[in-house]
């Protein structure tokens, strides 16, 4: 016959690795659903939108796109000093922003660049 404190040792032990199989299972699924997002996404400016170096308007300008003119966004951030949203351009060499007002507003923006 099993004594209590054996009874609540079992108990612990099968807590403790549903825990655990529930943790690992929700990162793993974690880990899915950042896999699946896509490398870019195509946005279109509204308006004529200049490209930067850095997320800040005060960064060196590369040039301008013309409105109409789909880009490949990487991801965005509002990890800036304005706390604006920016766009990261896909693939650019030397990495390029634009800033995000200049496209219409997006329901879901592109995966964040810096999480964390």
């Amino acid at each position: 016959m099993a004594t209590p404190q054996r009874v609540l040792t079992k108990s612990a032990v099968l807590g403790a690795a549903l825990v655990l199989a529930g943790l690992t299972t929700t990162s793993a699924e974690a880990q899915d659903v950042a896999a699946a997002a896509p490398a870019y996404v195509n946005l279109a400016p509204m308006e004529t939108a200049p490209v930067y170096a850095q997320p800040t308007s005060s960064s060196t300008r590369f040039n301008s796109v013309a409105r109409g003119t789909t880009l490949r966004i990487q991801c965005s951030t509002t990890k800036t000093p304005s706390g604006e949203r920016w766009f990261r351009i896909y693939d650019s060499k030397p990495t390029s922003w634009v800033w995000s007002g200049h496209f219409m507003s997006l329901v879901h923006p592109p995966k964040e660049c810096f999480p964390g």
